[in-house]
């Protein structure tokens, strides 16, 4: 999985850099106070409106983002707090489990490990990536994953940032039920992984996402090139969190284009999911004796 630095971090993420898909004219203020100011929600709502009309493929997007609650709804509430439960099928020892805390507005992001024995953090304040006690404590690269499980969860709100490019793919079937497909990719230099790419399953009918297809090519893990194959995504357990259409379970699959869904790769939870909480910008920054990692690694 890779969103992370996709620069908005994908997308509503960085606005600057390893994440943040997506950037407002309208600075945000110096703190997060749980609900942003309701001018600076409809200049950025307005803004993905007029990038997203006149596209076929992007408005199949705009209407996938209103049946799960909205823009103006997502953008309103300021931050998100959920646990996100990662488990490899055939690499336990590869479990990623921790709680998330993201600044909606900035695509700032902090992670605390949960389990037996765990002692990392690591986190995004739009200029550094950062990991403490040490590298050793976490099993995955921080800057790759510091805003990785926010991108996912916040899909298809964050479809709607500056940067991404729309394509209609044929329609095909999902679990018996024919779904529209669009595609997801991303203009050059587009946070740091701008060759990744998503395709959303959306339900013809309902307009929710009932899946994805996506490839990593954090430059990270590929750095002459290439992606991880592709796989499947289904979104499972959608239930309304605050006015906004959450899943809080993923099943991820191996996909081959001429065979389709294979085997189970990992099973996703998403626990514990809550809105508009007051923080300061500052929990994001790097506590004292953190290790930085500023570049792609």
């Amino acid at each position: 999985m890779n969103a992370e630095n996709r620069s908005a971090w994908a997308a509503s993420l960085l606005c600057i850099g390893v994440l943040g898909l997506g950037c407002t004219t309208t600075p945000a203020p110096a703190r997060a106070p749980g609900a942003p100011p309701e001018a600076w929600v409809k200049q950025r709502v307005q803004a993905s409106h007029d990038r997203l009309e006149p596209s076929d493929p992007a408005r199949l997007v705009a209407a996938c983002i209103k049946a799960h609650g909205g823009l103006e709804t997502w953008l309103s509430q300021g931050t998100v707090r959920f646990e996100f439960d990662y488990r490899p099928a055939d690499k336990p020892e590869r479990r990623l489990h921790t709680e998330n805390l993201v600044d909606l507005w900035r695509g700032f992001a902090r992670q605390t490990e949960l389990g037996e024995g765990a002692d990392a953090e690591l986190g995004w304040n739009g200029r550094e990536a950062w990991i403490t006690p040490n590298r050793a404590a976490f099993p995955s690269s921080p800057r790759f994953w510091a805003t990785t499980p926010y991108y996912f969860f916040a899909l298809p709100f964050v479809a709607s940032d500056p940067g991404v490019r729309f394509e209609r793919l044929a329609d095909a079937k999902l679990e018996g039920e024919v779904h529209h497909l669009v595609k997801l990719s991303y203009e050059a230099g587009v946070g740091d992984s701008p060759k990744d790419y998503y395709v959303l399953y959306i339900h013809p009918k309902t307009h929710r996402m009932s899946a994805l297809r996506y490839v990593v090519a954090y430059p990270g893990f590929f750095p002459e090139g290439g992606h991880t194959p592709e796989k499947l995504l289904v979104f499972r357990a959608q239930q309304a969190v605050q006015g906004l259409l959450i899943s809080h379970r993923y099943e991820v699959f191996a996909w081959d284009e001429t065979e389709g869904v294979g085997a189970k790769v990992t099973d996703v939870d998403v626990k514990g999911v809550r809105f508009g909480e007051r923080t300061e910008a500052t929990v994001f920054d790097p506590p004292s004796g953190a290790e930085i990692a500023r570049e792609v690694d």
